[in-house]
């Protein structure tokens, strides 16, 4: 995402340009950096949103507002599944000219470079990942796997028993179901 600010450089402090957004991007990362699945598209993802800049005494000040999405994994189910991301972000960006060729520039991801050219990308793809969840869920009805078979419970249903064993009961528990078979 770059702009051309060089005409916004020049205007007075308080001047401000409003871009709307709606791109394809490169394909984001789940939150927890999870890979691209190889049968999904890895090209690319709609990014739509609203980018103000305003001019201020030393850079340009960029209040963002973006939606798009990422490709996540359940933690409950373990699925793949696209997870909607919104992020707002609020960051100065200063002209790299104004540093001098002697002094180290703080913070590169926030330059303007030497053709006035301000680069969002890094700062977008950080507040994005910020914003991902670090837990995602495929929906709020997700009834996960099956802690001992792995199972995903939500395309079929358990056949584990759902009693907790514990080996020292295990003689009675023989009796126990040696008389329910009796008594049928």
């Amino acid at each position: 995402m770059n702009f051309n600010v060089s005409q916004l450089m020049r205007e007075t402090s308080g001047s401000s340009r409003v871009y709307e957004i709606d791109e394809e991007k490169p394909a984001l990362g789940g939150p927890a950096g999870a890979p691209l699945s190889p049968s999904r598209d890895r090209g690319h993802r709609r990014i739509t949103g609203k980018v103000k800049m305003l001019k201020t005494d030393e850079g340009i000040w960029v209040s963002a507002f973006l939606d798009t999405e990422a490709e996540a994994v359940c933690s409950r189910c373990l699925e793949r599944y696209a997870q909607p991301v919104s992020a707002a972000i609020e960051e100065e960006f200063f002209p790299q000219d104004n540093m001098g060729p002697s002094t180290e520039y703080p913070n590169e991801s926030l330059a303007i470079d030497e053709d006035n050219i301000l680069d969002l990308t890094e700062s977008v793809s950080q507040y994005l990942s910020l914003s991902s969840p670090m837990k995602p869920i495929c929906r709020p009805e997700c009834k996960g796997i099956c802690l001992r078979c792995g199972s995903n419970l939500n395309e079929t249903t358990c056949r584990c028993d759902d009693a907790a064993f514990d080996p020292r009961w295990g003689a009675l528990l023989g009796l126990v179901s040696a008389g329910r078979s009796t008594d049928s």
